[in-house]
């Protein structure tokens, strides 16, 4: 089994709505998940969840706040994972989702992008990962 450190991010609009990306695998398995990836040698969660920001994003600048930490465990393009993910909520950025990201979200099999309610995520016989993730969006829609 790969063991790994992932920062994930929540992008949330102003309809309260959370950005989910599509993934699918050479398999044609798929599921939803929030943008973010795994730690590079060396990195932070912080430095990686902005790295991430740029790359699936196309944010050159965010600002973060740190909202929980988890862990699950998924398999994905024939490799059994074991991660441990820091969420970050992006409360301020620059523009995202223009033309440059395009190709590296078909590089990393990412086939959709769309904005979810938490009823949506709720009501879906879709995989969305994290599981909880309606439930931990309640939670801070509470606070």
């Amino acid at each position: 089994m790969e063991v790994r450190t992932a920062a994930r991010l929540v992008l949330l609009d102003a309809n309260r709505r959370v950005l989910l990306f599509r993934h699918v695998d050479g398999k044609g398995r798929e599921f939803w998940a929030t943008p973010g990836g795994g730690l590079e040698p060396g990195e932070t969660a912080e430095q990686a969840a902005r790295r991430e920001a740029a790359e699936e994003l196309g944010a050159a600048t965010v600002e973060l706040a740190a909202l929980w930490t988890g862990h699950s465990n998924f398999t994905f393009a024939g490799r059994n994972v074991s991660q441990t993910e820091t969420f970050f909520l992006i409360t301020q950025h620059s523009e995202v989702l223009g033309p440059e990201v395009n190709e590296f979200h078909r590089r990393e099999g990412i086939a959709e992008v769309r904005w979810w309610s938490v009823e949506e995520i709720e009501d879906s016989q879709e995989l969305v990962f994290p599981e909880d993730l309606a439930n931990r969006l309640k939670e801070h829609f509470a606070k």
